[in-house]
């Protein structure tokens, strides 16, 4: 799957959406970033990366061998997502994250929804539904369930817009050893 000019607002977030409303609807939003999120990190529900506004391109692939060395660096990580059966996983910019989990304890639809009518105010012309939102802003991350290591690799040189472009390596594990978790985020703005 491949994902062009996503605007991150300066944060990637790849996150289990379904487990975020749980664990929203239990939890108040911490706006300390980024220790707030760091028990979204040790839980699998989250994976932050800190950028620059929006990324170039995002690749996700789930063999080593489309990764050319000569092309891309690994950058170290250990995160991970824990994904179960009809869980909704999708590419999320921090000012959303936020505003979904703070405002609607979690839940990206009612985020949407409340959204939608200002929205098509501003926009009379170019009314848009909640599922263009989803499929237009929202890219959605089909993962079988498991536990899910995220590796990522950036571009050795720069691209022309000046904007990262990622390649995200997703290799399913059977444990996670929740010591190597990284709590910051990995920082990428090239």
């Amino acid at each position: 799957m491949t994902v062009e000019g996503f605007d991150t607002e300066g944060v990637l977030i790849i996150a289990n959406i379904t487990k975020c409303k749980e664990y929203y609807s239990r939890n108040a939003f911490n706006y300390d970033y980024p220790k707030g999120l760091a028990d979204l990190l040790i839980k699998g529900i989250i994976h932050i990366i800190t950028t620059k506004e929006a990324v170039e391109q995002i690749d996700f692939v789930f063999s080593k061998e489309a990764i050319h060395p000569d092309v891309w660096e690994y950058k170290a990580s250990y995160n991970y997502l824990d994904v179960a059966e009809e869980d909704e996983i999708r590419l999320i910019s921090h000012a959303a994250f936020t505003r979904m989990c703070n405002n609607h304890k979690g839940d990206l639809k009612a985020k949407i929804e409340h959204s939608l009518h200002i929205r098509n105010l501003l926009n009379p012309d170019r009314p848009v539904s909640g599922e263009a939102v989803l499929e237009d802003e929202l890219p959605l991350l089909e993962l079988a369930p498991g536990l899910w290591r995220i590796n990522v690799y950036t571009l050795l040189e720069e691209s022309l817009s000046g904007w990262p472009e990622f390649m995200l390596l997703l290799q399913k594990t059977d444990a996670v050893d929740l010591s190597k978790i990284t709590l910051e985020p990995l920082e990428i703005y090239e």
